[in-house]
């Protein structure tokens, strides 16, 4: 560990900030000890000479997921349910500067690109939203679950070649190919045995796609045969994050009770295991130079690591 923090409330996610080498957002969501209120809050951090200095915090009530649409704005997945948009100035000092209630659960996850934004749920929906309005496109209300029950969805990405292609992954075991323009699902995987919590398609290949599950293992897909996967690895605890590098050479794992990994793509295999946090991985993104930020929920913990990269 190069550097450490410690937050207010939990930590559960973060975002390196476009365009800058060393700054990142960090989200945090916490309940009280009665269970019935939640806390939590954004920060903007900055790695710098072997410390991590907090640029702005702003409490918004209780985040679990975060996507940067440019530079300056940053979606954040809300407890409340509200998909809520906050602007950095200059100086990265936060402002608060749109909402919209998008569920009656907990908004889970969020991801888009500069002309779309997609949000998943506990109850198990999946919304496509137009970024500047934040009014609702189009909305999938049985994406996961059966029989009159919503299975969270944890894992969530649009595809990056084709943006009317949305992939999800549920606590009902299944990874789902969804088109925003019908309301079938398009191709669904039944492989993983646990629940699927987060998706990485592929940036350079189309038809390319990564998926991470409870069971402990990063799967990667050719989309058009979601009965056999082209590799896996098995990291040793749940699949909580996937995160690129730049370069496409190496995955960021965050493996929850068996902490953070990193894998060679080329290989396929874990190349480096870093266990400096004491609690659930959850949170991780690569910065510059293979210097990576993670964090962990219980322990409250955010570290600067660098990945051997």
């Amino acid at each position: 560990m190069l550097a450490s923090h410690k937050t207010k409330f939990t930590a559960d996610s973060i975002e390196k900030k476009p365009g800058d080498e060393f700054k990142f957002a960090c989200a945090t969501y916490q309940l009280d000890s009665e269970g019935t209120d939640r806390h939590g809050d954004i920060s903007i951090l900055e790695y710098h000479e072997k410390s991590i200095n907090v640029l702005s915090v702003l409490d918004v009530g209780g985040v679990l997921d975060l996507w940067w649409r440019d530079e300056n704005q940053l979606f954040g997945a809300c407890a409340s349910g509200e998909l809520r948009v906050v602007q950095t100035d200059k100086d990265c000092v936060l402002n608060k500067k749109g909402a919209a209630k998008l569920s009656d659960g907990i908004l889970l996850a969020v991801d888009g690109c500069s002309d779309s934004v997609v949000t998943s749920d506990t109850l198990g929906s999946i919304s496509s939203i137009e970024p500047d309005s934040l009014k609702i496109k189009t909305s999938i209300n049985s994406a996961h679950g059966a029989q009159g029950w919503g299975a969270e969805v944890w894992g969530l990405a649009l595809d990056r070649h084709d943006t009317n292609l949305v992939y999800s992954g549920g606590d009902d075991c299944l990874l789902k190919i969804h088109d925003l323009r019908t309301p079938h699902t398009v191709a669904t995987s039944k492989y993983h045995t646990m629940g699927v919590c987060c998706i990485s398609p592929d940036p350079v290949s189309p038809r390319q796609i990564l998926s991470g599950s409870y069971d402990e293992n990063v799967i990667h897909w050719d989309t058009r045969n979601f009965r056999q996967p082209l590799r896996t690895v098995s990291v040793g605890g749940g699949v909580w994050r996937i995160k690129r590098n730049h370069d496409n050479t190496h995955l960021l794992i965050a493996g929850m009770h068996s902490g953070f990994h990193v894998v060679d793509m080329e290989k396929f295999a874990v190349t480096q295991t870093y266990t400096g946090h004491e609690s659930l991985a959850y949170g991780a993104d690569w910065l510059s130079q293979g210097f990576v930020a993670t964090c962990s929920f219980y322990d409250n913990l955010v570290s600067v690591w660098h990945s051997g990269v």
